[in-house]
């Protein structure tokens, strides 16, 4: 292995760069050839530069992070992983199936992106294990939201699950809205399927 890993970073918001080079030019081992904000210059300075690792964000102007990993897969050896504020498991199935060799969550800290280039670089893909992402979607829905969205999956109405938790029908209505708007779904059979896909009991 070289005596410094290249690292070529793209992102469409400067601040997360600039981060991401104050992270990273600390590292005697690490070297950062590049930077864009612009997924189509990101294109053209990645077939020039060649470097062994490009940390590139989901979305971008011009071409997206999956759209510059297949346009320039079978053109550099460039390893890519994928920047994301999303922790969903269906952008991490799409980062997989298409190529990228890590998936990185924008809220990591330091150790944690050292970890993910060091694993690229020996060749060891790196994604969130499932349980981490199951853990911090549902995570977004509070002890009460889902304690009724349980309620409201097994057929109770408002006004039954306002009686079994001692709350105003308005409480419980406020909270159906809450765990609608953070869950995106308009029905309970969507409560059903979003229960099913993160894996809560009810």
């Amino acid at each position: 292995m070289k005596d410094r890993i290249t690292i070529y970073l793209a992102d469409d918001h400067q601040i997360v760069i600039d981060g991401l080079q104050l992270l990273i030019n600390n590292e005697p081992d690490l070297l950062i050839v590049g930077t864009s904000n612009n997924g189509t210059k990101a294109y053209e300075e990645l077939l020039d530069k060649k470097p062994d690792i490009a940390l590139i964000d989901w979305r971008m102007p011009g071409l997206n992070g999956l759209q510059l990993i297949l346009n320039l897969k079978n053109k550099i050896s460039t390893q890519f992983i994928i920047l994301s504020m999303h922790n969903d498991k269906r952008y991490i199935s799409d980062a997989k199936n298409n190529d990228a060799f890590g998936y990185l969550l924008k809220n990591v800290g330091k150790d944690e992106l050292l970890r993910c280039i060091h694993s690229v670089i020996n060749n060891k893909k790196y994604f969130p294990a499932e349980d981490y992402v199951l853990q911090e979607k549902v995570r977004k829905l509070t002890p009460r939201e889902l304690e009724i969205l349980k309620l409201v999956i097994n057929e109770n109405t408002t006004q039954q699950i306002a009686e079994l938790l001692n709350l105003s029908h308005f409480t419980v209505e406020t909270h159906r809205k809450n765990i609608s708007s953070k869950t995106n779904t308009k029905t309970v059979i969507g409560l059903v399927k979003y229960a099913l896909d993160n894996g809560i009991e009810y």
